[in-house]
């Protein structure tokens, strides 16, 4: 069924692409412009910062902050009843490493982690209780132990092990243009949009240009702002009343090595951030993610709250690359070898930068952006946790046909009847040829940038789970 109204959703990122394909499934005809485009012949779905999230993240790494560490949880639980396990791999647990020398320093980080684990088995407790079908995580998984050890790393107090599943960022890529296919949006790649205003009936006007520089106007009755950080200036052309948090725009360095023989691959281990941080996160049989904080914090900026405009000097950074990126994966690797000694036969695959997009500055602590509403008919989506996007996908489309309704496109019955059917909603992840998969993985690694290893499947114990 399809209603007389046009949707256009500007960027593809995780966000966009989760908001075209709800709202089309909810029967209207949507637009999705992106900016960038493919070398690859897949569709540049994911290709910026949301391409390197490599965790379905349970909230045991925040232990600073109960709020994130709740949120993470709720968001996982929708993740895993909207995505398919073709999205997974690489690992099933975080192990949580309390430091000593932070327990030297004086931070009683066993007492804290303690009481997050309390926070996420209560918070476990409360979705069960509220959906059983919702808050299902898989048998046989551990919630919340503490362990006395870890053999193998050094800088050990404890470990408390967590369900955190491994997200492979080009599968979630494949998936989602294999989706966006399906259900017939409109996806158009390198389109830059150059204005969006509403006019005088209320629809908006949406101004692009297309790959070879020409300029194209589109009308759409509803519009979904969903291109991370750079959404906030399109907020505030838009409405110079628009308001939002204080931003904190982090340039970071994640590196991608390999993974020797023997290397245990079904955990992230993640010590706690600041001088104390590292990061050892497999994504298959091939390779992991590593992260050191003090060398991937390259640079934070507060965004101008006049004009939530992108900075400059970021995108140029993402574009050509910052003058210290291989001095500060050098630092990565060197100070990771001496939390992790399998570390030590590891080569570095490849860089990446990225913007995180938080409303602190301080990186143990992070908050959820709920969606944004910024004008009747137009929605913004920041995401500074991925494992949000379901959650704030299902809060977007309370909005709009909210505003359907408003409009008298819809009335209140198909508004429940969609909402209702939406939240059954799962995306298709039967592929006639697996191998048809790992090669759209591998295109959308090209896409995304990134080492071609990344696209590799998991052909471990972890496929026959």
């Amino acid at each position: 069924m399809t209603t007389a109204e046009t949707h256009v959703v500007v960027g593809g990122g995780i966000a966009g692409c989760l908001s075209a394909l709800f709202r089309r499934r909810a029967g209207f005809d949507v637009v999705l412009l992106e900016r960038n485009r493919s070398v690859s012949g897949a569709l540049p779905v994911c290709t910026e910062t949301s391409n390197v999230v490599s965790e379905n993240h349970s909230g045991a790494e925040y232990p600073f902050d109960a709020r994130s560490a709740r949120d993470c949880l709720t968001g996982r639980v929708a993740t895993e009843e909207l995505f398919p396990d073709d999205i997974y791999g690489g690992k099933d647990y975080s192990r949580i490493i309390a430091s000593q020398s932070m327990i030297d320093d004086g931070i009683d980080i066993l007492s804290i982690c303690r009481r997050n684990m309390e926070v996420l088995r209560t918070h476990y407790d409360r979705l069960r209780d509220r959906d059983a079908g919702a808050a299902h995580l898989r048998r046989g998984e551990p919630l919340c132990e503490e362990r006395a050890g870890l053999d193998g790393v050094a800088d050990v107090a404890g470990v408390f092990v967590t369900p955190q599943r491994g997200l492979n960022p080009t599968y979630v890529a494949a998936v989602l243009e294999h989706e966006l296919i399906d259900a017939g949006v409109d996806f158009r790649s390198g389109c830059d949009v150059v204005s969006i205003a509403q006019d005088g009936r209320g629809d908006y006007e949406i101004e692009y240009r297309d790959p070879d520089g020409e300029t194209h106007r589109l009308t759409a009755a509803q519009v979904s702002l969903c291109a991370a950080a750079y959404s906030y200036g399109m907020a505030k052309r838009l409405s110079r009343d628009v308001t939002y948090p204080r931003i904190f725009l982090a340039l970071r360095e994640i590196l991608y090595v390999s993974l020797p023989d023997g290397t245990d691959k079904d955990f992230t281990c993640l010590k706690l951030e600041d001088q104390y941080g590292g990061m050892l996160s497999p994504l298959n049989d091939e390779c992991a993610m590593v992260y050191h904080p003090p060398a991937a914090h390259i640079q934070t900026v507060t965004l101008d709250p006049a004009t939530g405009e992108y900075p400059a000097e970021y995108a140029r950074y993402l574009a050509t690359g910052h003058p210290e990126q291989r001095e500060r994966a050098e630092w990565t690797m060197r100070e990771l070898r001496r939390y992790y000694p399998e570390l030590q036969r590891s080569e570095i695959l490849g860089t990446y930068l990225k913007v995180a997009v938080n409303t602190v500055d301080d990186s143990r602590v992070r908050r959820h952006l709920d969606v944004q509403q910024i004008l009747p008919g137009c929605t913004m989506t920041v995401l500074p946790k991925w494992t949000m996007c379901v959650q704030n996908v299902r809060q977007e489309m309370d909005y709009v046909l909210e505003h359907s309704v408003e409009l008298g496109t819809i009335d209140d019955a198909a508004a429940r009847e969609r909402r209702e059917a939406l939240r059954r909603y799962h995306l298709d992840g039967a592929w006639d040829d697996v191998e048809a998969l790992e090669r759209s993985a591998e295109r959308h690694a090209v896409n995304m940038s990134v080492p071609v290893e990344v696209a590799q499947p998991m052909r471990g114990a972890l496929l026959t789970r």
